[in-house]
């Protein structure tokens, strides 16, 4: 018998504190001898979403996120707007979802029961991750620093 698996799922494009918190709440959740997956999204997942494309390409933000010791597997995610797709993939016990995920958890539990899941969805916490913790602001810092003070030589 195995462990919980737990699936966690994200852009992760420039890691920080805050996904680590998010990632660590969830290793929490598969506990001792469980296992997190975690899926990772595609370049054109972002463009579309954010309007402009990652700085790290999907491949590397995987290999990122999969180094990080309480991750067992990190995944690309699936070429289609169907989630469903890669929870079956997958089939997790448990869906952590971060305090700013928004997803229809609704269709996603409907989908469980026609399935005969036991899949379960649990919302994380918002933890102090002592620092910037969002890709946004480090984004804006960034861009803020370069209008200060010019461009590199």
């Amino acid at each position: 018998m195995r462990g919980i698996r737990v699936l966690a799922a994200g852009k992760f494009d420039i890691l920080h504190l805050g996904h680590i918190s998010y990632l660590e709440q969830a290793r929490e959740l598969a506990g001792e001898n469980g296992e997190l997956i975690v899926v990772i999204a595609l370049d054109k997942t972002i463009l579309r979403e954010r309007g402009a494309p990652p700085v790290f390409p999907q491949e590397q933000r995987r290999k990122i996120v999969e180094s990080l010791k309480f991750v067992d597997r990190a995944v690309i995610g699936l070429d289609t707007d169907d989630h469903t797709l890669i929870v079956s993939d997958i089939n997790p016990d448990i869906i952590a979802l971060g305090y700013d995920q928004y997803t229809d958890t609704d269709s996603l539990e409907a989908y469980f029961v026609s399935k005969g899941m036991k899949t379960k969805i649990v919302r994380l916490e918002k933890r102090d991750a002592d620092g910037l913790c969002s890709s946004t602001l480090i984004r804006e810092r960034i861009i803020d620093y370069y209008r200060e003070n010019g461009t590199p030589r």
